[in-house]
């Protein structure tokens, strides 16, 4: 920790050398985050992630010893081709700079035997990449990268569009390489539109699609739905009556709910409410059917299929004596 601190030190002493135009309010804040973020992974010995944070602070707002930062950075994290490819720029923007001067000349020195040096050209501004991950700073048409020895991809990135190309790095070569951006594709007049084809086109109205099911279905349901509703009136009653709230006080009175009369009421209630949930949801099938899924003829009677809802009734019904079919607590 202490010797990362002494070398961020020693990389921000200096003064700030730019002689490029000012940037942007909003681009000099993205900056001071991104030199920030930096500055505390250095710290943490985050390297890697602190070269990210500085080079992206760079390329917003160009400085020295930003570059600087980032050179440190990818020198500690062990990747000495894009220390060296920031060497290069910094060498080439800050000439005058001796901090900035000194540490490129030590990467650049260190870098020459073992890694492959290109010279980019393009015929316009281009972006370099390597294997994926960008190495150039800015868009200008020549560009200094340093590469390992080995197999790489490089993808340079045009206005226009891309390019692609497979090279073979070898250890201590200097290369040169051109690109060429690709062609802007050609823009085409739009063709003349005659009157006829420019007439609106009214799309003609699709038929309604038939409903599966007849009348019968929803007939059938309305019958099921009253013979379910019938049998809950009658458990009702019976619930109500068999053995009855005054049979159960005379047989259990201080037995609690172990007594059978009691358990045979609550059975019965039980029956009931059973029977009350089975009859609304036939009633809110049967509705379903015949407002969704019933094809009802148009020649036929009508059938308004909403008195079907309307007629049942969902909830507890009064009964004889005052027993409520499903009210909990009769017993």
């Amino acid at each position: 920790m202490a010797a990362a601190c002494a070398a961020l030190a020693a990389t921000t002493a200096s003064p700030r050398v730019s002689a490029e135009e000012p940037p942007s309010a909003d681009r000099l804040k993205s900056a001071a985050d991104e030199y920030d973020r930096g500055r505390r992974a250095f710290l943490a010995d985050d390297f890697d992630g602190a070269a990210v944070h500085f080079e992206a602070a760079f390329r917003d707002a160009p400085r020295a010893e930003t570059v600087r930062l980032a050179i440190r950075a990818r020198r500690k994290a062990k990747q000495l081709g894009r220390a060296a490819t920031l060497a290069a720029i910094a060498q080439q923007r800050y000439p005058n700079d001796p901090p900035t001067a000194q540490i490129a000349k030590e990467t650049l020195d260190e870098a020459a035997p073992v890694l492959n040096e290109y010279a980019v050209d393009c015929n316009a501004d281009c972006a370099i990449a390597a294997d994926g991950r960008v190495v150039s700073q800015s868009d200008a048409q020549k560009h200094r990268i340093f590469l390992d020895p080995g197999p790489h991809e490089l993808g340079v990135s045009f206005k226009t569009g891309g390019v692609a190309r497979h090279i073979d790095a070898r250890r201590g070569g200097k290369d040169t390489l051109a690109f060429e951006a690709p062609p802007a594709p050609p823009v085409s007049a739009p063709s003349p539109v005659s009157p006829v084809a420019a007439a609106p086109i009214t799309p003609e109205k699709p038929p309604s699609s038939a409903k599966p099911l007849g009348p019968v279905v929803f007939f059938v349901a309305l019958g099921v739905t009253a013979a379910v509703g019938a049998g809950t009136v009658v458990s009702g009653i019976d619930a109500k009556n068999n053995p009855g709230v005054d049979a159960v006080r005379r047989a259990c009175a201080g037995k609690g709910e172990s007594c059978p009369e009691y358990q045979d009421g609550k059975s019965a209630e039980l029956r009931t409410n059973v029977l009350l949930g089975v009859t609304i949801g036939a009633a809110a099938i049967t509705g379903v059917i015949g407002l969704f899924f019933t094809q009802w003829s148009s020649s036929g009677p009508r059938v308004d299929t909403t008195g079907v809802t309307r007629g049942v009734r969902v909830g507890a019904a009064p009964m004889p004596g005052g027993c409520s079919v499903g009210a909990a607590g009769t017993f």
